[in-house]
């Protein structure tokens, strides 16, 4: 299963530190973008509970405030 999570730093987070926190298996492939997510994480799990646990660990690093999870359903 393919997914997009949209990552937002802390405030105070040192961007390349939390670059380095979304280093987790399954992370395929990290962009640092502008506007209102400083980040897009491309992930590929097996199913839809790996994705899940994924986004957790993700949501967990120091330096994330918050994720939002975008599953793919085509393509």
């Amino acid at each position: 299963m393919r997914a997009y999570l949209l990552v937002s730093f802390n405030q105070d987070a040192d961007p390349s530190r939390a670059r380095h926190a979304l280093s987790q298996p399954g992370v395929e492939k990290v962009d640092m973008v502008l506007g209102p997510y400083d980040a897009v994480v491309t992930v590929t799990t097996g199913d839809f509970a790996e994705l899940s646990e994924l986004a957790m660990r993700v949501r967990s690093c120091p330096g994330i405030r918050t994720s939002i999870t975008c599953p793919v359903t085509e393509g």
